[in-house]
């Protein structure tokens, strides 16, 4: 059997060459990591994260001085074309659930981090999801509130008088609700295409964030922005959360849907 110190070794050597790998090889201009949350609760599936796992990850930031920064910084540095500080990450939420007031709001407080709540007005005061009062409250906190579309619709498949109530609508709502403007939105699924994001620029949105708008899609559009979701494992084993914090981990999600993609090619032309 392997001894564990030979394990210890192993494991510290390929860190090390992945360390020199990705200082040689990996592009200057790196993904920067926006993490995607939606639920901090119990609940034992993929769109949770446990209240306890959380403190940990928001308490490795900023226990390594990583630059969490908020959606209107970061979308006004990219269209700057200024230079993004090293060690930057962003935080994001989606659907609004209500525990995300009881569970996560607390933990952002006490590190002082910064993050953006995508808010569903159409479920607001419902079951589960965030009511006015609480919605105020985490805005006055320094917290973002950004639009997940007026009732959570696919966005690609409404018209355009659909596509405006969700995404203009949503925004009045939400700024009747905060007594603040709402500049940011998260498309539902990540889903979008160009007439969505045309309308979503017209109703004066700043930026917009998806999860993974496609292969060989651009890093720098502030209307498409990709982001890394992040579960309980990453907690369990923080070598994962470090690897997506460091933006390596969407590098590496990309190479592998170019080689894929390319294989599914040559393998179709060979057949």
């Amino acid at each position: 059997m392997i001894k564990l110190k030979n394990l210890k070794f192993l494991f510290i050597f390929l860190l090390f060459a992945f360390l020199v790998f990705a200082f040689l090889y990996l592009p200057s201009e790196r993904i920067v990591p926006i993490f995607m949350y939606h639920n901090i609760d119990e609940k034992n599936d993929m769109l949770s994260v446990s209240p306890q796992n959380f403190d940990k990850q928001m308490r490795f930031l900023s226990q390594y001085n990583y630059n969490v920064i908020g959606l209107g910084e970061f979308a006004n540095l990219i269209t700057a074309k200024k230079n993004i500080p090293p060690n930057t990450v962003l935080i994001t939420f989606d659907d609004g659930k209500n525990n995300l007031y009881e569970n996560a709001l607390p933990i952002l407080k006490k590190y002082q981090i910064k993050a953006a709540m995508f808010v569903i007005p159409g479920n607001c005061g419902q079951k589960g999801y965030l009511d006015k009062k609480q919605i105020r409250e985490i805005s006055e906190a320094g917290i973002d509130i950004g639009s997940h579309t007026l009732t959570d619709k696919w966005l690609p498949a409404c018209n355009d008088a659909e596509l405006k109530r969700e995404i203009y609508g949503s925004r009045n709502a939400l700024e009747i609700i905060t007594g603040r403007s709402v500049y940011f939105i998260s498309y539902p699924l990540g889903g979008f295409d160009e007439r969505v994001k045309g309308i979503v620029k017209s109703a004066g949105y700043r930026a917009a964030c998806a999860t993974h708008p496609g292969l060989g899609s651009a890093t720098d559009d502030v209307y498409a922005l990709k982001r890394v979701k992040i579960t309980n494992k990453d907690a369990q084993f923080m070598i994962s959360f470090w690897l997506k914090a460091t933006g390596c981990y969407e590098w590496y999600k990309e190479q592998r849907r170019a080689y894929k993609k390319s294989h599914a090619s040559k393998t179709h032309i060979n057949s």
